[in-house]
C-alpha cells in the first residue's frame, strides 16, 4: 500500500498532551502570533483552523530532515482530528463532504511537497475505512494529483492499479464510476509517456461496455485503442479487439466506420488490399496518426503469415508478389517474420522455397477453438487410459508378489 501517516495517542488518555491545542497554538506561532493565547479549541474548530493554513504548513522549510519530520508530525495531527471530527459525523454523506473539503486543500498545490501530500492523501483514504463512495473519490483525486504532480510522484501510485478490480468491487463503485477511473488512469499515463500502461486501461475501459446496449461514449476510446493496436510493432493479432461490443460499434459508424475497415484489413486481409485502401483514404489514415511505411511492414509480415497458414512450402516468387518485393529480398522478410516469432521456417536456397514449420494464426477462429477443445478433451480421455494400465499393470504386479510371498512362506 502507498505510505500514509501512523495514528497518535488519543487525547483523552492520562498525561497525554490535546493535539488539537498544540496543532492550534503550532498555526498561532506560523503566524507570528502568541502560542499562549489560545487556551482550549474543540477538534471542528482546530481542523477548520487546519485547513484555512494548510499552504503555511506545507511552506515551512523543509532543507533538514528534522524540519521534514517535524511537518510530518502537524500533517499527522491533522489526519487524527480528520478522524475525529469523522467519528462525531456518522452520516455517509457526511463523511463525503468533509472528505472533499479535506482533499481540495491538500491537492490546491503540486509544486510544494507533493510526497508529503500523497502521503496525507493516502492517509485519508484508510481513514475513511468502509464508506466505498468516500474511498473512490478520494483514490480517484489521489490519481488525478499524481498525474499533476509529476511522473515520480505518479509512479508511487501505481503499485495500486494492480488491486483496481477488487477495490472497484469493495466500493460498490457502478459501470460509470469505474470507467471515469479507468479513463482518469490511462489520461495519467499518456501524459507520462506510459503508452502500453495507457492501452491496457484504455482496453479495460472499453472491456467494462461488453453487453452495454449504450456504445456510443465509448466510440472515441475504441477509435483510439484500435490505431494504438495497429501502431504498435509488437501486435500482430486483433481478434480480441473484433471481440469488444465497442469496437464492433465503430462498424459502419459515419465518423468512425474506417478505423473499423482499417482494424478488418489488419486481421483478416493482405498488403493489396491495404494499398488500395491507403490510396483511397490516405489523408483519414494519416490523420489517425499512422505512419504508411510502418503500416506497409506489419502488412508485408501479416501478408506472409497467411501465405504459411496456407501451405507448407512456399516459393520465393510467390512470396516476392504477395510482399511486392524483389525476389532477392524476399529472405529479409522471412527472418523478419521469424524475429518476430510469427513462424519457424528455414529458407532453401537452391530450390528457392520457404519451408514452413509453424506459424501465428492470424486469428484464432471459432472452428480453431472448437479443434482445440476436441484435441484437450483427446488427450484427457488418453491420459485416464493410460491410468487404467498402469493401476491394472500395479494390481498384477502386486498380486505376482503376495503369490510368491505366500509360496516362499509354504516352503
Amino acid at each position: 500500500s502507498m505510505a500514509s501517516f501512523v495514528p497518535i495517542a488519543q487525547a483523552d488518555e492520562p498525561g497525554v498532551a490535546d493535539p488539537a491545542l498544540d496543532l492550534a497554538r503550532h498555526i498561532k506561532t506560523i503566524d507570528g502570533g502568541d502560542a499562549d493565547s489560545v487556551s482550549q479549541i474543540s477538534d471542528q474548530q482546530a481542523l477548520d483552523l487546519a485547513l484555512d493554513n494548510l499552504d503555511k504548513i506545507f511552506a515551512q522549510s523543509a532543507e533538514k530532515e528534522k524540519d521534514k519530520e517535524s511537518i510530518e508530525g502537524v500533517l499527522n495531527v491533522v489526519c487524527w482530528l480528520f478522524q475525529r471530527v469523522l467519528e462525531n459525523n456518522t452520516a455517509p454523506a457526511e463523511s463525503v463532504t468533509l472528505a472533499e473539503k479535506l482533499l481540495k486543500k491538500i491537492t490546491s498545490d503540486t509544486s510544494t511537497h507533493p510526497a508529503l501530500r500523497l502521503k496525507m492523501l493516502s492517509t485519508i483514504y484508510n481513514i475513511l475505512g468502509g464508506n466505498g463512495t468516500a474511498r473512490y473519490n478520494t483514490f480517484l483525486v489521489i490519481v488525478e494529483y499524481a498525474a499533476s504532480a509529476g511522473k515520480d510522484i505518479l509512479a508511487m501510485v501505481a503499485p495500486q492499479f494492480a488491486q483496481l478490480d477488487t477495490m472497484l468491487a469493495e466500493w460498490g463503485s457502478d459501470a460509470s464510476k469505474t470507467r471515469a477511473l479507468y479513463q482518469t488512469i490511462f489520461n495519467a499515463m499518456v501524459k507520462h509517456g506510459d503508452s502500453n500502461g495507457a492501452h491496457t486501461y484504455r482496453l479495460k475501459f472499453l472491456n467494462s461496455y461488453q453487453g452495454d446496449k449504450e456504445l456510443e461514449s465509448a466510440k472515441p476510446q475504441a477509435c483510439i485503442a484500435v490505431t494504438e493496436a495497429i501502431a504498435n510493432p509488437k501486435v500482430y493479432q486483433f481478434d480480441t479487439y473484433l471481440q469488444l461490443d465497442a469496437v464492433q460499434a465503430l462498424k459502419g459508424d459515419s465518423q468512425h466506420g474506417k478505423v473499423y475497415e482499417l482494424l478488418q484489413l489488419f486481421s483478416s486481409k493482405d498488403l493489396g488490399d491495404f494499398n488500395a485502401f491507403y490510396t483511397a483514404n490516405g489523408p483519414y489514415v494519416d490523420g489517425l496518426g499512422l505512419k504508411k511505411d510502418e503500416c506497409v511492414l506489419k502488412m508485408r509480415l501479416l501478408s506472409l503469415c497467411t501465405l504459411a497458414a496456407q501451405q507448407r512450402e512456399i516459393k520465393y516468387s510467390e512470396i516476392a508478389s504477395c510482399l511486392q518485393v524483389a525476389e532477392d529480398d524476399v529472405e529479409k522478410w522471412a527472418i523478419k517474420a521469424i524475429t518476430a516469432k510469427l513462424m519457424d521456417a528455414k529458407m532453401d536456397q537452391l530450390n528457392k522455397v520457404v519451408i514452413i514449420s509453424h506459424c501465428t494464426d492470424r486469428m484464432f477462429s471459432q472452428e480453431q477453438w472448437t479443434g482445440l477443445r476436441s484435441k484437450l478433451v483427446g488427450w484427457k480421455d488418453r491420459m485416464k487410459q493410460l491410468m487404467v494400465v498402469i493401476e491394472n499393470s500395479r494390481q498384477y504386479q502386486q498380486q505376482q508378489m503376495a503369490m510368491m510371498q505366500s509360496q516362499m512362506q509354504q516352503m
